[in-house]
């Protein structure tokens, strides 16, 4: 069983602006902090204990809240730093992508994550989409032009299915408009998240890869369609009920 460095929620709180230097904590550190604040869990598969609702209405077999964690400043320093080391040691593994010269966040959550991320991998341009007024959920880029030239690194808080990985790339390269006329951007062919939890474990989504500090299926369905509702399992909201989702009431 994994014996976590930080204890207690207390001791998690008084951290400060990295902490572990170039030290890469595990999967399962990060998921620990995540539980300490009751932002994240799974399902252990045993039908006694409960799953979630969500507020959709919908069953689910794990809950993450990524603003739970990241409205702590230093926590968000820290994770930022875990997620560059990780994003720099992928870029060695696969020869390298030199010359990043964004690093583009879509709103909501992932707008300061993203800041944090390129200042600890060196990026010298940080930015952000924008939600479109007249339908939330298409994103708009139209504020200033990125050069072909000055490749660019997509970061997000969590990423479920390929929806707001896609719909930021689209957004960049229709909105990415100099005269009249497209302009030609490059993305980095990784995609850095502090949380991944698709339905169905994938590494990559078209042509880029994910690079998340956790990993973790996390399936999502309709009461009649639940295979632990049918074991017997009870439904719960986590944020009313985080003792009891968790087996510590």
């Amino acid at each position: 069983m994994y014996k976590p460095i930080i204890k207690t929620r207390e001791e998690l709180l008084l951290l400060r602006e990295n902490p572990f230097g170039l030290t890469r904590l595990p999967e399962e550190e990060i998921f620990h902090w995540f539980s300490l604040l009751e932002a994240g869990w799974t399902h252990d598969g045993d039908p006694k204990m409960p799953h979630a609702e969500l507020t959709s209405g919908l069953c689910s077999s794990g809950f993450f809240d990524c603003l739970r964690v990241l409205k702590y400043v230093n926590l968000s320093e820290i994770l930022a730093h875990q997620l560059a080391l990780k994003l720099l040691d992928e870029c060695m593994k696969d020869g390298g992508f030199p010359g990043v010269q964004w690093v583009l966040g879509s709103p909501m959550a992932a707008i300061t994550f993203a800041h944090d991320v390129a200042k600890f991998t060196g990026v010298p341009i940080n930015m952000f989409l924008e939600k479109d007024p007249s339908n939330s959920k298409r994103l708009l880029w139209n504020r200033m032009v990125i050069p072909e030239d000055e490749p660019i690194l997509q970061v997000e808080e969590l990423i479920t299915t390929a929806h707001t990985t896609n719909e930021v790339e689209r957004a960049v390269r229709e909105g990415n408009v100099r005269e009249g006329s497209p302009n030609p951007v490059t993305f980095a062919p990784y995609v850095g998240a502090l949380v991944h939890r698709p339905p169905k474990m994938v590494e990559k989504y078209g042509d880029r890869k994910i690079v998340a500090l956790i990993s973790k299926e996390v399936w999502a369905g309709t009461p009649d369609q639940c295979p632990l509702c049918k074991a017997g399992s009870a439904r719960v909201r986590p944020k009313q009920n985080w003792a009891k989702l968790t087996g510590k009431s």
